[in-house]
Order: C-alpha cells, then sequence, then structure tokens
C-alpha cells in the first residue's frame, strides 16, 4: 500500500479544485486500486473516494491508507473524517453504508445538494 500526491486529479475528481483538495492515488503492487481527493476543513478532514480494484488486497490497503489518514487527521487537531460520495445518477447506492461501515465509519445518510452556478459574478 503506498499513496502518491497528483499534480493534476484524476477524471474522477477533476471537479474538486487543486489547492483546497490534496489529490492521492493509492496503490500497491498490483497498480491502482484508488484515488483519493482529500480537503481541511474546520474541525474534520473531508474525504472523497473512488476505488477502482476491489479485493483483498486493496482492502487491506484501503484499511491502511484510512490508518494514515487518521493520523494526519489527529495531527491538525481534526476530530473526525467525514466521507462524502457523490452519486453521477442522483440516487443513493445502496451499498455505501455497508462499505463505509467495514472501515469504522457510522452516521451514514442521504445528503442532497443543488448547484448554481454564477458565471463567474462577483
Amino acid at each position: 500500500m503506498s499513496r502518491s500526491g497528483l499534480l493534476v486529479p484524476p477524471p474522477c475528481h477533476a471537479h474538486y479544485p487543486v489547492g483546497e483538495y490534496r489529490h492521492l492515488r493509492l496503490f500497491d503492487d498490483a497498480g491502482t486500486y484508488g484515488y483519493a481527493a482529500v480537503a481541511e476543513r474546520e474541525d474534520c478532514l473531508e474525504l472523497h473516494l473512488e476505488v477502482t480494484r476491489w479485493g483483498a488486497r486493496a482492502r487491506l490497503g484501503l484499511l491502511r491508507d484510512l490508518e494514515w489518514l487518521k493520523a494526519q487527521a489527529r495531527s491538525l487537531g481534526k476530530v473526525r473524517i467525514t466521507g462524502i460520495r457523490q452519486e453521477p445518477d442522483n440516487r443513493p447506492d445502496p451499498r455505501w453504508a455497508k462499505f463505509t461501515r467495514l472501515y469504522g465509519f457510522t452516521g451514514q445518510c442521504v445528503l442532497q445538494a443543488a448547484f448554481l452556478e454564477l458565471d463567474g459574478e462577483r
């Protein structure tokens, strides 16, 4: 399990701005198993995770990555890591709660959002 910082976000996280978010490639000897976008917020680290390869090795890597991220959050004085998933088809993924519980997350909920673009107006 390893992590490498990305200067350019992967397509799955292209909408998370560089600078506000730290973009990471998650990989092991078999290759990439995911991408993470992490932003520091007032009391938490905001985590967006895209898993690209499943299986026991990837799960073990994700567990180790989460331990690393928890240490990072603690060193910054954060009280939690908030995992957020944006579904492209506007329907909640029924696997989300089970997946997040595997890694110790609790308080799963459905969050709806809408965006009002201002075309650069300030």
